[in-house]
């Protein structure tokens, strides 16, 4: 069992996120917040600038004419993308390291939750086109817990990986029950030290089991399917994909069948493979 206290301390012993990242996260939820507003939180932070003009500014866009200023960006990719553009490079440094004890080598957890990130975004877009961007951030973090959990996981990876398969449990459950706690557990506790929104926490927290999620179900619900969706295509499958299992209540939470997620699926292997610049870029 890992003592709270210990989790806690490895929790802030990790660097917290930038505090212009945390602002833009709750900026982008607040209707109140302008365009104006945005560019004011980035304008002054010459280094995110130049990594914003970059990204409109590359083959990914395709834009007609070169961008100059972050009030031009703004128009042509939007606020959400802006933002998770932004979120996505700074957890790459996190996702890029080898999660030995869940079976990720080096960079697979990253492909895995950019993976997550883009098939959350489509689903979210067959129900409302106009607000994908927090599924998107929600999938970009649903596994950060796993960088906190990693080396415990790799200690009792055998009894975990017994207990699932004797006893027909999920990864995470067997997870608290030998170790004291789950991944999304661990990545509550996470994104609460990094302050950031309600529904991006309750992602983390029920992405495995959607019918628990009572602040953001349709939220949870996407990230739910999602995954599944990333598991599907091999995309950062470690020693928990083949104990990942399928919640049927997520489809009908966004009122989609399973012949939809099929045919969303040809959609989101090709958005992933357009997304590779875009991912080496924020990275």
């Amino acid at each position: 069992m890992i003592p709270l206290d210990r989790l806690i301390k490895k929790v802030e012993d990790l660097p917290p996120l930038p505090d212009i990242v945390v602002k833009l996260l709750h900026a982008s939820r607040d209707p109140n917040v302008s365009t104006r507003d945005m560019v004011e939180l980035i304008k002054h932070d010459p280094a995110l600038t130049i990594k914003v003009l970059r990204l409109c500014n590359s083959s990914y866009y395709g834009l007609p004419r070169k961008i100059n200023s972050i009030q031009e960006a703004l128009v042509y990719i939007g606020t959400d993308t802006l933002v998770n553009f932004v979120l996505a490079g700074c957890l790459s440094s996190f996702y890029q390291q080898a999660q030995d004890g869940y079976g990720l080598s080096k960079g697979e957890l990253w492909r895995h939750s950019v993976g997550c990130a883009i098939a959350s975004q489509r689903i979210a877009s067959r129900d409302n086109p106009d607000v994908t961007g927090q599924a998107f951030t929600a999938g970009l973090i649903h596994d950060i817990g796993k960088i906190l959990l990693d080396a415990y996981v790799g200690q009792e990876i055998e009894t975990i990986l017994r207990l699932v398969e004797e006893e027909s449990i999920s990864f995470a459950e067997a997870e608290k029950r030998v170790l004291g706690f789950s991944h999304t557990e661990a990545g509550c506790e996470l994104a609460r030290h990094w302050n950031l929104p309600e529904p991006l926490i309750e992602a983390i927290a029920y992405h495995q089991m959607p019918d628990a999620a009572k602040l953001a179900p349709k939220l949870v619900a996407q990230v739910h399917l999602g995954n599944i969706l990333c598991i599907s295509f091999g995309i950062g499958v470690g020693s928990d994909g083949l104990a990942y299992t399928f919640h049927p209540h997520a489809l009908a939470a966004i009122g989609m069948e399973v012949s939809d997620l099929f045919r969303l699926s040809l959609d989101v292997h090709d958005d992933y493979k357009k997304a590779e610049e875009l991912i080496g870029l924020a990275a």
